[in-house]
């Protein structure tokens, strides 16, 4: 778990940190961090930092985060502080943040750039991303600079290594899967309702990558030759996958995943898929698995889940 913020010392000094707006000096070790988005916050708490004010995916009523494992999905167990209620990640309240004075401003550049002038007066702000040369998300591709601006580089070194070590432990247990099931098609529907879409940048779907799994893309299925599309439940059947991964999402419940499932088991198409007949259909929290927080924490609870969900796979079989 998280270790509390140690106090400023005068060897961290200054220094400059790179970001997507550009350059941002940071001095000493910022106390009171203010935490833009759920991926900074898994970044940031995988540092051993704690968050002195928070914008989150969804809207909470309340002034602080007061409760945050019952407020915070998948991170709030994390939080040991009671951080400051910024609002929207999108919009979050500029009012707010410049009240609560914070050391260092944190976000991602794809939803704040329009707003970083006015971010930047209120303290030294970053806002970083995480997408690679191969367009794909993940948290190795900022994880040094928000550790710079908060003057952790150590501890984003040792991340980076026991990731490596995670993954590498993961595609040894898992081989036997990835032999039986090499194909993983990642989805999120909208509620059933008649449009499903693919996940293939999900989290889940580049953690599987790195585990050695083949991932079932929009552009390879005939079904979509215009790309990344929604395909419709009729035609959702149709698509060749041994292993599929659901990804519920609701506006107004938190965690759907067990209706989705219900829903999924009582209609006439999809219950007849013989992936969801032999128990090859996974039902998971979209906030954790898709990729809104998509940091060392979310990796590190993924990694913990896959092989008891996937194992039982091939101990059934042999």
């Amino acid at each position: 778990s998280p270790t509390a913020v140690e106090p400023p010392t005068a060897t961290t000094g200054c220094r400059i940190v790179e970001h997507e707006m550009g350059e941002t000096e940071v001095c000493g070790q910022p106390q009171r961090v203010a935490v833009l988005s759920p991926h900074i916050l898994d970044n940031v708490l995988s540092l051993g930092v704690q968050p002195f004010a928070y914008a989150q995916a969804g809207i909470l009523n309340s002034q602080t985060f007061d409760q945050p494992e019952e407020q915070i999905p998948s991170l709030g167990s994390y939080v040991t502080t009671q951080p400051i209620n910024l609002g929207s990640r999108r919009s979050p309240s500029l009012e707010r943040l410049a009240q609560s004075r914070p050391d260092v401003i944190i976000g991602e550049n794809w939803h704040l750039e329009d707003q970083y002038d006015f971010l930047s007066q209120i303290a030294p702000s970053l806002l970083f991303s995480d997408v690679g040369e191969n367009g794909y998300q993940h948290w190795r591709h900022n994880i040094k600079g928000v550790a710079k601006a908060l003057g952790r580089e150590d501890q984003a070194e040792d991340l980076l290594a026991h990731y490596s070590e995670q993954v590498a432990v993961a595609r040894e247990q898992l081989a036997p899967v990835v032999t039986a099931y090499p194909r993983v098609l990642a989805i999120a529907p909208d509620d059933l309702a008649g449009t499903i879409y693919f996940m293939e940048d999900s989290t889940a779907s580049n953690l599987l990558r790195a585990i050695g799994f083949e991932i079932v893309t929009s552009e390879a299925s005939s079904l979509l030759p215009d790309g990344n599309l929604p395909i419709s439940i009729e035609a959702f059947p149709q698509i060749e996958t041994d292993l599929i991964f659901v990804m519920a999402w609701s506006e107004n419940e938190p965690y759907p995943q067990e209706k989705i499932k219900q829903q999924w088991g009582n209609h006439p198409l999809l219950s007849q898929m013989p992936a969801f007949k032999d128990g090859r259909v996974f039902f998971l929290d979209y906030f954790l698995w898709a990729s809104n927080t998509r940091g060392p924490i979310t990796h590190q609870l993924m990694l913990e889940e896959l092989p008891k969900m996937l194992l039982p796979l091939v101990n059934k079989d042999g």
